[in-house]
């Protein structure tokens, strides 16, 4: 059953637009600004401050995170060191697992096992745990609720056969389960070629579907099952069809990754797939489950021939805030691309977005977030060689310089959803009409770009509303948003509710100047409470309840608005409290 909840807010003052993108580089910020990354990076919120923070490989294995500070400042790390196991990690999957309310971290690579470090109960270090199942040679890998029973489960591409799913039991302990999806090959092979992969609800029917990206160098046969690509139809009851070839999203080419968005704000997700042996390719959404090839209309030819079978990684981003969503193509061989949308389903090569370090001719990998929380999407970049050798070339951050464009970020907190909101469909309704972004862990080719999702709105000054539709089926309605905020939305609750319907819990009193009481702890284990404040800071951590122990004191916070989360048997129930 779906829900609607609604709530207004105030908004910003109006300012002025305009599009030039460029970046600086911002290595001074970070404490180590020699590290050398192989293919994957990532970005993403460690801490759980609500900002992004930079997960990277230094020498494509030893595991340092950098924390953003608030105010945009220098760095602060965490240097956990060598990861278990030998060679390179290929890919990287960040999510809260285990809810505990700070991320973890997946990474594998070939044949070396596959490894799950999970965050402690402060956010402050990991422990790692090596999966079983079968040995792998790890390619892309995602996070993503393949059975959307509210857990988070582990897709993990394979090279060389048929790649392995995890199952969540909802505290973070993964079992191997191909029962959630068998990704075999349509067309017989030995399933092997599995490179690229990303969930995106493709046919707008409310579930995750997944593309596989399929090549096996050396295969010349355009019609070996070991390249063609994959499109996997979720029918919203667990079973996925292959109908890549009927959606007309089999370019029957050695395709390396893929990325969906809405690059016409039409919504509907478009996409654009990464070839090594033919063109780039991108793909328009006609709205019926099917895509047209428009490459050739798109003014992106000439630089996709000289990309040749260069390209690496697909980033689909409004990186000028412009209403529009851009490409970013990183290459490990003749040079990266940056593309600005020229909102007619038309592109226009960006001259120069980055100025590159002494010695390397290209960015190899990224990943992509807010890492000064000023609104606008930044790059951390590796100069890998080849498809995943860490070179003698540090990574760099750069921060985009940005504009005057106005723009919205947008942070989810899910209940009977997971936690980290992944597949949920966010919306943004305005002047301009409807943009759309979906929340993903892992996509395209070993990179994690931001679980936050970002909209540029150009000059626009005002918001209509924005929604919310959580993989629960819950939809959330927020009209008249701020602009140029960072907003949490928290899965059945909003400013307007008190708290969350079908609640097992009573919160009281409520207004209170400084003790709330829980009733309804009586034979219940494992319950804790988390309470964010009105700007989805988190104020008080996981902290146990009991029947003896049962209220929590509030005076040292501020007076307002916060929301109290009360966990038990991976369900989470939000109040609204308002302390006077």
């Amino acid at each position: 059953m779906m829900k609607k909840l609604l709530f207004k807010a105030l908004l910003c003052l109006p300012v002025i637009g305009i599009s030039q993108t460029t970046f600086t580089n911002s290595n001074t910020l970070l404490v180590n600004s020699s590290l050398t990354s192989g293919c994957a990076i990532g970005v993403s919120d460690m801490n759980g401050d609500g900002l992004d923070d930079i997960i990277r490989l230094d020498d494509a294995r030893n595991l340092q995170v950098e924390y953003q500070t608030a105010g945009g400042g220098n760095f602060t790390r965490l240097n956990y060191g060598s990861i278990p196991g030998s060679g390179s990690e290929w890919g990287m999957a960040i999510a809260d697992v285990d809810k505990n309310g700070f991320n973890d971290i997946f990474v594998g690579g070939a044949y070396n096992g596959l490894k799950l470090l999970m965050a402690n109960g402060t956010g402050t270090n990991y422990s790692v745990t090596t999966l079983g199942g079968p040995s792998i040679f790890l390619q892309n890998t995602n996070f993503a609720d393949i059975d959307n029973n509210g857990t988070i489960d582990i897709f993990a591409c394979h090279d060389d056969g048929v790649s392995s799913a995890y199952s969540n039991d909802g505290n973070g302990n993964m079992t191997q389960n191909n029962g959630l999806i068998n990704a075999v090959s349509t067309v017989s092979s030995d399933n092997s070629g599995n490179y690229g992969t990303i969930w995106a609800d493709y046919d707008n029917d409310g579930d995750q579907d997944l593309y596989i990206s399929k090549c096996r160098l050396g295969v010349n046969d355009a019609n070996d099952g070991r390249r063609i690509n994959l499109l996997f139809q979720n029918d919203g009851n667990g079973n996925y069809t292959d109908v890549g070839v009927a959606a007309g999203l089999v370019p029957y080419a050695q395709s390396w990754s893929a990325n969906f968005e809405d690059i016409d704000n039409d919504g509907d997700l478009d996409c654009f797939v990464i070839n090594h042996d033919s063109l780039c390719i991108l793909y328009q959404n006609n709205g019926n489950g099917t895509f047209t090839d428009i490459t050739v209309t798109s003014g992106m030819t000439t630089a996709l021939t000289n990309l040749g079978s260069g390209g690496i990684q697909v980033m689909m981003e409004d990186f000028d805030n412009d209403g529009y969503i851009d490409l970013f193509l990183t290459a490990r061989s003749n040079t990266h691309y940056m593309f600005k949308n020229n909102g007619d389903k038309t592109f226009t090569e960006m001259a120069s977005p980055f100025t590159l370090p002494s010695g390397p001719s290209r960015i190899q990998s990224a990943a992509v977030g807010d890492l000064n929380n000023d609104g606008f999407i930044d790059v951390m970049a590796g100069f890998a060689t080849g498809y995943n050798n860490y070179s003698s070339n540090p990574d760099v951050l750069y921060l985009n310089d940005g504009n005057a464009n106005n723009w919205s970020e947008i942070r989810l907190q899910g209940g009977p959803s997971n936690i980290n909101g992944i597949g949920a469909r966010v919306e943004l309704h305005g002047a301009w009409g409807v943009q759309i972004r979906e929340v993903r862990s892992g996509e395209s080719y070993g990179t994690m770009n931001s679980l936050m999702t970002h909209f540029g709105i150009g000059t626009n000054t005002a918001i209509t509303k924005l929604v919310v539709k959580w993989p629960s089926g819950t939809i959330d309605e927020v009209n008249n948003p701020n602009i140029n905020e960072s907003i949490l939305i928290i899965e059945g609750a909003t400013l307007s509710t008190n708290e969350s319907q079908a609640s097992i819990f009573k919160v009281f009193p409520n207004p209170t100047k400084n003790i709330i009481s829980i009733e309804g702890l009586q034979q219940l284990n494992d319950v804790t409470v988390a309470i964010y404040d009105i700007t989805g800071k988190i104020v008080m951590r996981n902290t146990s309840l009991s029947e003896t122990k049962n209220s929590i004191d509030l005076s040292n916070f501020k007076s307002g608005v916060y929301f109290v989360n009360l966990t038990t048997n991976e369900t989470i129930y939000v109040h609204k409290v308002i302390k006077e």
